[in-house]
């Protein structure tokens, strides 16, 4: 049965997965959000008519060498493959790019290099309705 979900809870658990992966990183590492609110959902959690939202966040990593960043898109897999998030995609070893969902609560969460150097992680939710309710 799909999880029902406030936008508060859908805000909290976006913030809360976006944490345990930086958590991964190494301490010197730092994050700068650059991006959060919500935006149209496509089909609510819940099965119900549209009208859905979902609750995003985007941070920058400051901190690590580009030298390194495969070394740590692998060690973020290996973490959110162990804690039940599966590939949607993964574009290595051509480009810097991870994508995952949680299989049991439909939050996903994305980790991507640039060519300029930047690092980002990008956690977003299930489609919710913002009252709770359809």
């Amino acid at each position: 049965m799909p999880l029902r979900l406030s936008l508060e809870q859908a805000t909290r658990g976006v913030e809360d997965n976006f944490r345990k992966a930086f958590a991964q990183l190494p301490a010197h590492a730092r994050a700068e959000k650059i991006a959060e609110g919500t935006s149209p959902g496509d089909e609510p959690a819940e099965g119900g008519p549209p009208g859905g939202v979902v609750a995003s966040v985007d941070y920058r990593i400051h901190g690590l060498s580009p030298a390194e960043y495969g070394h740590w898109f692998d060690v973020l897999s290996a973490w959110w493959t162990g804690n039940g998030f599966v590939v949607l995609a993964d574009a290595r070893p051509r480009g810097l790019y991870l994508w995952v969902e949680d299989g049991a609560a439909g939050f996903r969460m994305a980790a991507q290099a640039n060519d300029a150097g930047g690092l980002f992680l990008t956690a977003t939710s299930p489609c919710v309705w913002p009252d709770s309710g359809p």
